[in-house]
């Protein structure tokens, strides 16, 4: 594969995550927003569930954003069968990189941006998490 054609294979497959991920934390703050669940009224024990759900929910964020980029490779032909492209996209997206599996040149640029979308999505969801609790320690402050 072309390495023009790679990084726009590449990129589209980021864009795709990425609109994904903004779709799904947009959704959780307006959320968030419309039912106050860390107000003072709330218990611990709700608040403590809220946070469990939220996590779920960017953690489910996550494995769409490995199927996604696992599909694209299959489809691209970069690797056979089912288990290899999902494992592959896996260890990239969390940039472990074990590199027991590895792609054909023609398709490692391609492989590489499975990279940079899952540094891209972690760092959102960890901005996302982080504006949270300083929202809700803040808030609760003494």
């Amino acid at each position: 594969m072309p390495v023009l054609f790679q990084i726009m294979f590449g990129s589209a497959v980021l864009l795709v995550c990425s609109l994904l991920h903004i779709l799904i934390i947009a959704r959780l703050v307006r959320y968030l927003r419309n039912h106050d669940h860390f107000a003072e009224h709330r218990n611990t024990r709700h608040q403590i569930l809220t946070v469990c759900a939220l996590f779920l929910v960017l953690l489910f964020s996550h494995t769409l954003q490995i199927y996604i980029s696992a599909f694209s490779l299959w489809a691209a032909g970069a690797l056979p069968g089912y288990e290899a492209p999902i494992y592959y996209a896996l260890v990239t997206y969390t940039t472990v990189g074990y590199g027991d599996v590895v792609l054909d040149p023609g398709f490692r640029i391609a492989g590489a941006m499975v990279s940079v979308t899952g540094i891209l999505m972690f760092g959102m969801t960890t901005a996302f998490v982080v504006g949270l609790f300083s929202r809700i320690l803040g808030e609760n402050a003494p």
